[in-house]
């Protein structure tokens, strides 16, 4: 969240890596265990669970569940009297694995996620797949990640109304710079769908006749809108800072003279013997902004 987006090239040696992109699963980081809890809007929580269990061969595997829970419904009448309360929350279970091709230093993953959605006493259940490229250079510090989330299907539905999974394309690049402690992170988003940015009603202006014109989406716009940037300053240290920028955020939930750093986060990490912590605090819109808190056993 600090870094303003699914980063796909964190750093090898954390399970928060191996959490955004599968190919980062390893050896390097059996044993550690992650808990993530985010206070998120109107009442809505949302959190992670995850832990890396090493192999025979060399290997590991990844295990994680993932929920967000709505909080609580009133249930009413027609005549809308309250006659009830009810919930609404989602869980996913997946398991991630990864091959490395040594010669080229090249990772390979894919991650299988079963996901259950819950409405009062209706569900639906659906399966999706993350598959994840990684790539380091020998002898460089550039980085190179690429993901594909979301390939599934329902497999039981609400109503009987079959709904499409939210497929996305990223691919993401950083570098650590020789004399000075920040490493970079540059990502494309949603490569998928060039066709992100709309004529927004909100912010018509006004020509020389007094009549409304419409925003252009022009081709800049369309083209930021899929870019992310991110720096971390001391990465792996003992104390870290982060810093992100999502030009589609701040495209979307900015308001036009109202100063509310739309798109912006940022956060900082404290790396101890065992344990590392984690916060960060992402800017949404005027309305409300947003906290993550991590928590990361390392033996």
């Amino acid at each position: 969240m600090a870094l303003g987006t699914w980063i796909s090239t964190l750093s090898t040696n954390s399970i928060h890596g191996a959490l955004v992109n599968p190919a980062m699963v390893s050896d390097s980081i059996k044993g550690q265990v992650s808990l993530n809890y985010q206070p998120y809007f109107a009442g809505i929580n949302r959190g992670t669970a995850a832990a890396v269990f090493g192999l025979n061969e060399g290997s590991a595997i990844l295990v994680d569940s993932r929920f967000i829970h709505y909080g609580k419904f009133y249930e009413t009448s027609s005549f809308g009297e309250k006659i009830g309360e009810f919930s609404g929350n989602e869980v996913s279970l997946g398991v991630a694995y990864a091959y490395h091709f040594p010669s080229k230093n090249l990772f390979v993953g894919a991650r299988l996620n079963l996901i259950s959605s819950t409405l009062a006493e209706f569900n639906s259940i659906g399966f999706t797949m993350d598959l994840g490229l990684y790539h380091s250079p020998p002898n460089s510090r550039y980085r190179f990640g690429l993901i594909a989330r979301n390939i599934g299907s329902q497999i039981r539905t609400y109503d009987s109304v079959k709904e499409s999974i939210p497929f996305s394309l990223s691919f993401g690049i950083s570098n650590e710079l020789q004399y000075l402690p920040l490493r970079w992170h540059f990502s494309i988003d949603n490569l998928q769908n060039w066709n992100l940015a709309y004529v927004n009603p909100n912010q018509q202006q006004t020509n020389f006749e007094g009549d409304s014109v419409d925003e252009d989406s022009r081709i800049f716009d369309e083209l930021i809108r899929h870019f992310v940037f991110g720096s971390e300053f001391f990465p792996g240290r003992a104390f870290s800072i982060q810093i992100g920028y999502n030009f589609l955020r701040s495209a979307e939930l900015s308001i036009a003279e109202i100063r509310s750093f739309s798109g912006l986060s940022f956060g900082f990490g404290i790396n101890l013997r065992k344990f590392r912590f984690n916060y960060s605090h992402a800017r949404f819109s005027a309305a409300g902004n947003t906290n993550f808190l991590g928590l990361t056993f390392a033996p």
